[in-house]
């Protein structure tokens, strides 16, 4: 426990039913991916994911704030024996909606540009496919208007923009597509320019005070951790300070050290006592239960 925070040891389908109705701003979370080989973390095969994660997200929709959000990161998963791609993003999806009412809001893409070229059959041996860079991240709400503010997720103009507000804006134009731009076009310092739905964050942490501090205490490093970069972005673009963000899917504890770090209250489950121990190294002042 932290002041912001606790980890919670146990299913997330238990840790959910202890919070109340319509107290979570966000619920993100990266499941474990529907992989043909077993980690020791967990995983469902993509015949049966749909329906696992179905019963697990069964409480989230009246768990979440009449604006809140649910985000999650989804991993592609390829079929037995050839080199094709389950569905089970799509019909997760729609049932998320037809059965829970989580509507989707917006696609998002975290590239990675350090990902391995897998599957080796596929991509390094046979040579039939592309190394897949991208993981999906979609963005889901009960709500019609769930709270959102691009503001708080401004990044620096380009220095073509920045160009472009020195002299004053664009000039009258007509752009591909039927655009017809005003002469003092885009002319306002706004901060920064507004992302695109495409994350870019390297996935190589090899030496960090995280992996350091578990390897001396003798635990394991968890295997699937994403960067930091990936909660910060949705933890500022749908939250704010002092919401709660709850994480069914704790793992290293990642989302929950990024919201303990934006002023966030933050509840994460973990069903492996080994991962919260380890993950408790990323919050020196926690209290242990």
């Amino acid at each position: 426990m932290t002041d912001k925070g606790a980890a919670l040891w146990g299913h997330c389908e238990d840790a959910v039913r202890l919070r109340d109705d319509g107290s979570c701003q966000l619920i993100f979370s990266s499941p474990p991916y529907p992989l043909l080989r077993k980690k020791e973390y967990g995983n469902e095969d993509e015949r049966s994911y749909v329906d696992w994660l179905l019963r697990v997200a069964q409480d989230w929709p009246r768990k979440l704030t009449k604006d809140g959000s649910v985000c999650l990161n989804l991993g592609d998963a390829w079929r037995r024996g050839e080199p094709t791609l389950s569905l089970y993003q799509e019909r997760l999806l729609i049932k998320l909606e037809d059965e829970l009412g989580l509507k989707l809001c917006q696609r998002f893409a975290w590239f990675n540009p350090a990902k391995m070229p897998v599957p080796g059959e596929w991509v390094t041996v046979r040579r039939v496919r592309v190394k897949p860079s991208l993981e999906n991240i979609v963005w889901l709400s009960a709500s019609d208007n769930p709270y959102a503010a691009n503001r708080q997720i401004l990044v620096p103009y380009s220095d073509s923009m920045k160009a472009v507000l020195k002299r004053g804006g664009q000039a009258a134009a007509s752009r591909p597509a039927g655009y017809k731009m005003a002469d003092g076009a885009f002319g306002n310092d706004n901060g920064g320019a507004i992302p695109g739905n495409l994350i870019v964050a390297a996935n190589t942490e090899s030496n960090s005070d995280y992996i350091r501090n578990v390897k001396a205490a003798g635990l394991p490093v968890h295997p699937a951790r994403f960067p930091a970069a990936v909660p910060e972005t949705f933890i500022k673009f749908l939250t704010r300070p002092k919401d709660l963000v709850f994480e069914p899917f704790g793992g290293s504890l990642t989302t929950a050290a990024v919201a303990e770090m934006l002023d966030r209250r933050w509840i994460a489950s973990e069903c492996m006592l080994e991962y919260i121990k380890g993950g408790q190294m990323r919050f020196p002042n926690a209290l242990a239960a």
